[in-house]
């Protein structure tokens, strides 16, 4: 699926114009180089490509705050969420990115808590993962994949 299929270009064409949110954007404000309007100008002039395999991609922070000052509540988050997707459908994430799935597929957790700071802080223990459920939709839905892809192949 290209990204005229997930974007809404003439939002982003308004948004390229704006730029209200460019200024209180903490990854513009603190990441030397980063400017995600560089970006959504190449994905509106179909140059894209390029942006796949370069880390300001992966630098927005999906704070939101680009969202929550938008006069047509459509940031550049959505435009960065759907060049990532774009690069992970290529295999073109980074490795850290592969290595928190795979850490999310075996314990249901992008990380573990650090339970004697939370002790320390009498935070309670976190709420159970959910780890079991998820292991098992998740081998329901590889299982389905493969039967698709074995369906095609017939």
């Amino acid at each position: 699926m290209g990204l005229d299929k997930t974007l809404n270009f003439d939002l982003l064409q308004k948004c390229l114009g704006c730029g209200a949110c460019y200024d209180l954007c903490p990854s513009s404000l603190h990441i030397e180089g980063y400017d995600p309007r560089a970006v959504i100008g190449d994905i509106l002039q179909g140059e894209h490509e390029k942006w796949l395999e370069h880390k300001s991609i992966w630098q927005c922070l999906e704070c939101h705050h680009c969202l929550e000052i938008c006069y047509q509540h459509y940031g550049f988050e959505n435009a960065m969420t759907a060049m990532r997707m774009l690069a992970t459908k290529k295999g073109l994430n980074p490795p850290q990115v592969k290595r928190g799935w795979e850490m999310f597929a075996k314990t249901g957790r992008l990380g573990e808590p650090a339970m004697p700071a939370r002790k320390k802080l009498n935070l309670p223990e976190p709420a159970a993962s959910g780890k079991e459920e998820f292991v098992k939709l998740y081998e329901i839905y590889k299982k389905s994949k493969e039967a698709a892809s074995e369906d095609k192949g017939a």
